[in-house]
């Protein structure tokens, strides 16, 4: 399948809500995550970025409710503008600003690798592929690319992402804390 193909097939329209226009899983975030499913971690995250729960709330990056940073995401304006569905069917990508930005937070490791994935297969069938990429391999709960430990049972790693990124999540997480 080609990009413009892939585009055209995956209209943003008709793209779900967390399928971020960057390649990024919305599902796996702590803040979506939070906004969710456990109220306690998005209280914590709000105090941290010192702000109130309601900003903090996020739907995903294609949503209404977003979180403060995602609604004033420059990919997604420059998307939104073009006319596009997903950064990889510009025919600037990958684009400087992109690269820079996947380099920028661990969480963002692999959104080329996720682009690609999406031009490939389209979106709905990334979505379920990368689901299990961020799930538990012990009780299939998903995590966060920042869960070390799975949430629910424990399982060190919470998923295959931590696994093959935790010396960046170890090390950025360490960096918060000070």
């Amino acid at each position: 399948m080609t990009r413009e193909e892939a585009g055209a097939e995956s209209g943003a329209e008709r793209t779900p809500r967390t399928a971020a226009v960057c390649g990024l899983y919305c599902d796996a975030c702590s803040i979506y995550i939070a906004s969710h499913e456990d109220p306690k971690r998005l209280a914590a995250l709000a105090a941290g970025f010192g702000q109130s729960e309601e900003d903090t709330l996020c739907d995903g990056c294609r949503a209404e409710r977003r979180f403060t940073y995602c609604r004033t995401c420059t990919m997604f304006a420059c998307a939104a503008e073009r006319g596009l569905a997903f950064c990889g069917e510009c025919e600037d990508y990958p684009c400087e600003a992109l690269e820079e930005f996947g380099r920028e937070r661990p969480h963002r490791a692999e959104i080329a690798e996720n682009m690609e994935r999406i031009m490939e297969i389209g979106a709905e069938a990334w979505m379920a592929e990368v689901a299990d990429h961020y799930s538990c391999p012990e009780c299939g709960t998903l995590n966060s690319a920042y869960d070390l430990r799975c949430r629910r049972c424990g399982h060190d790693p919470a998923n295959a992402f931590v696994e093959a990124h935790r010396a960046a999540i170890v090390e950025r997480l360490s960096q918060s804390q000070t």
